[in-house]
């Protein structure tokens, strides 16, 4: 994989960074590219990043984007792909920790017949405020795309998702799909969410829909019946609603890095 390490040093006080990322995935060519970001000192700092990728015909992308900078961190990204030629695009992105975060991820699909998804997954606690607006631009028929985004809010936090998928006139045949699931601990939590569609043309399968709730009080007591502590079955179930987002990491080594991540913020060890 390529892997790209964004890494702030914030000791001395408070930094910028406006990282750029272009790049260009050739005819037949199979990439995985990973970002990650940290913070070393723990102060402010802010990063405002802009990624663009197009993919050519019979390309393979799985890219991940993981942020895990820590509490007094801000985040301002879009990420741009462009698929150009008929290919496969598969995007994932994980939001740990923030004070503000906000990812925009566009899929525009330029090429009949080409096939994308889109995960995400936002574990929050603090007063971090997790931003995710994506937008899905079918521009030609056949194609598919496949969106499911989950958020889990803790304590003060705030959870928004606010998706929209275009289907052009010109794109009969699409299959488009799109989620949004919320699980709210804290009473003081909160979600927004907004999934959208704006058809155009008349011989599609298009579906959007969104849930915000509270844990399954019935698998808590399944859980604690059998002698498992309250804490251990809470982490015991964010856990198991959150896998369905760290199996779509293809990467065997980053996702169980992610899921250690997850772990630990769950105080349980999986």
């Amino acid at each position: 994989p390529i892997i790209i390490y964004h890494v702030s040093d914030s000791s001395n006080g408070l930094r910028l960074s406006q990282p750029r990322l272009l790049a260009n995935i050739q005819e037949a060519a199979q990439v995985e590219l990973i970002e990650t970001y940290i913070n070393i000192g723990g102060g402010e700092n802010l990063t405002n990043e802009v990624v663009e990728i197009s993919a050519e015909k019979d390309a393979v992308l799985h890219y991940v984007k993981l942020q895990n900078e820590g509490e007094k961190t801000n985040y301002a990204g879009t990420t741009h792909i462009r698929q150009t030629g008929k290919c496969l695009t598969h995007a994932v992105t994980i939001t740990l920790s923030g004070a503000i975060v906000r990812n925009n991820l566009n899929m525009v699909m330029e090429a009949a017949n080409s096939e994308s998804h889109m995960y995400g997954l936002y574990l929050l606690n603090g007063e971090t405020l997790a931003d995710n607006h994506t937008i899905v631009d079918n521009q030609q028929p056949n194609c598919l795309s496949n969106e499911l985004y989950k958020g889990i809010m803790d304590e003060k936090s705030t959870g928004v998702f606010n998706g929209k998928i275009f289907v052009r006139q010109d794109a009969q045949k699409t299959n488009a799909y799109q989620s949004n699931k919320n699980i709210l601990i804290s009473e003081n939590a909160s979600a927004n969410t907004k999934p959208q569609l704006e058809i155009f043309a008349d011989d599609v399968k298009c579906s959007h829909g969104c849930t915000i709730g509270k844990l399954d009080q019935d698998a808590m007591f399944y859980l604690k019946a059998r002698g498992i502590s309250e804490q251990t079955a809470r982490a015991m179930l964010l856990h198991a609603f959150a896998i369905d987002i760290l199996d779509q990491i293809k990467n065997e080594e980053i996702r169980n890095y992610a899921d250690k991540l997850i772990s630990e913020r769950l105080s349980y060890d999986f």
